[in-house]
């Protein structure tokens, strides 16, 4: 396989991975949309604006943040494929392994300058 052949299917793979994660962190999103909305997931006191108050005070709450923020990240990952900048690491250029994409779809570093760059926020 050709360099230019490998690149392609490496970009075919990357960009699977990124729609897989978005649909399924999107579906994440709408269940628990639709369970609060219902009150499925929490107690029985109505809140404002027809939510359910829930036992766990914010947490509802807190997991639609999260999925929203998730699929915001990985729309930033297909930008980035988009323009040719997705899987390469935002520090050295080298190309970050597939099994951390698969694990991390917006990951911007490889483990190692994800590392550093963790080291040097603990030392302040």
């Amino acid at each position: 396989m050709s360099e230019q052949d490998h690149g392609l299917k490496r970009r075919a793979d990357l960009l699977a991975l990124l729609s897989d994660k978005r649909q399924e962190a999107e579906a994440r999103y709408r269940q628990a949309l639709s369970q609060q909305q219902s009150g499925a997931a929490a107690g029985d006191s109505e809140g404002v604006h027809g939510w359910k108050a829930s036992r766990e005070g914010g947490a509802d709450v807190a997991i639609l943040t999260a999925l929203d923020q998730t699929v915001r990240q990985i729309d930033a990952a297909l930008g980035r494929l988009q323009s040719g900048r997705y899987g390469l690491c935002a520090a050295c250029a080298e190309p970050i392994p597939l099994a951390r994409l698969q694990a991390v779809p917006f990951a911007t570093l490889c483990v190692p300058c994800q590392s550093r760059s963790e080291s040097r926020g603990r030392g302040r």
